[in-house]
């Protein structure tokens, strides 16, 4: 584990804003809730003791839940797209993501990884019932939040 010079018990950021555009015109409040969704998920995983313990056994870091945690929360982008359009009637948490970013872990191990990204994903959204950026109703509107110094260290 990797810590911060300024505070010891604080852990480094693995996931970045940057991890969410290439280009300034993807600076979006969309993106940036799939950013925030990334940390959630992180965050839910690295509480669980049990799970994380299960996950060091398969040989799997930090730095590789929080690729996970980005490469779900991407995936999710186009879940909440198909709502909104009305393509879905509802946003969908499913395994196959977790298998097709883990395809050796076993089934115990994806539904507990399930199970936290749902838990994730409830929180979350949650969260933007109350949240005045409105990220998912302006979701084509820039999101000056990817320029802030705060989420750069």
């Amino acid at each position: 584990m990797t810590v911060s010079s300024e505070n010891p018990k604080r852990k480094r950021r693995i996931i970045f804003p940057a991890d969410f555009y290439s280009s300034e015109e993807e600076k979006t409040k969309l993106n940036w809730f799939c950013f925030e969704f990334a940390l959630e998920l992180e965050m839910f995983i690295q509480r669980d003791r049990k799970l994380r313990s299960q996950l060091w056994r398969k040989k799997i870091d930090d730095k590789e839940i929080a690729g996970f945690c980005i490469h779900y929360a991407k995936h999710m982008k186009g879940e909440v797209l198909d709502r909104l359009s009305g393509l879905v009637p509802n946003v969908r948490i499913g395994y196959e993501q977790i298998e097709t970013y883990f395809p050796t872990i076993g089934d115990l191990l994806v539904d507990r990884l399930l199970t936290a990204t749902a838990k994730a994903w409830g929180s979350q959204t949650e969260a933007c019932v109350s949240c005045p950026t409105q990220c998912i109703s302006e979701k084509d509107h820039m999101a000056p939040m990817f320029d802030d110094p705060y989420y750069w260290e």
